[in-house]
């Protein structure tokens, strides 16, 4: 069973806990330049697929910085806990399909266990986004809305490219994402 098609899921989680370390960091140099200074760098800085560099953009005051960093020390022991489940739950279901004795209801009973094991992770995810989700002002959470989709694009374009598919040909889908921020002067034809 591959293992390499869950690592995003878990480099987002540890990604997003870095980013939580980092921010404070860069909060803190950010109080201290003028507000040119932070323009500019900010121009120079920008990097989507960087979750410092999206929680960066977001202007955290200190309150919001030690709540996030509250959030990160409560989430990321238990994330890893979960990933470690589902990674021993993968390792189980793997051993049983590949054993010499087959047995049916094992296999199922593991594939049950990798289920229950990825539910959790992405319960305890939901729930982790939410509690930062709250922290965040309106303008911010528009910001880091933003931030994302321009991140979830790169990911995208990546992935086709590491394929060696064109990420231009017409077939692609982020085709429809183009079509839908065309102008809406555009009749649908024209948006092709």
């Amino acid at each position: 069973m591959k293992t390499s098609a869950r690592k995003p899921l878990f480099a987002i989680s540890c990604g997003f806990a870095f980013a939580l370390f980092v921010i404070s960091a860069h909060v803190a140099r950010a109080q201290d330049a003028s507000p040119a200074q932070q323009q500019e760098g900010a121009a120079a800085q920008i990097n989507p697929n960087d979750p410092a560099t999206i929680l960066g953009h977001l202007n955290l005051s200190t309150e919001q910085i030690t709540q996030m960093r509250s959030i990160q020390s409560e989430s990321v022991p238990q994330a890893k806990l979960l990933n470690q489940r589902l990674n021993q739950s993968r390792r189980a279901l793997d051993e049983a399909i590949y054993s010499d004795n087959v047995d049916e209801s094992l296999i199922e009973q593991r594939a049950r266990d990798v289920a229950e094991a990825q539910a959790a992770l992405v319960r305890f995810r939901a729930q982790t986004e939410l509690r930062v989700r709250r922290i965040l002002t309106t303008e911010q959470l528009q910001t880091f809305r933003n931030l994302r989709q321009e991140a979830l694009r790169e990911r995208r374009i990546e992935r086709r490219l590491e394929r060696g598919v064109n990420p231009n040909k017409v077939n692609n889908p982020n085709r429809a994402v183009q079509r839908l921020n065309a102008p809406a002067t555009q009749t649908p034809r024209e948006r092709r």
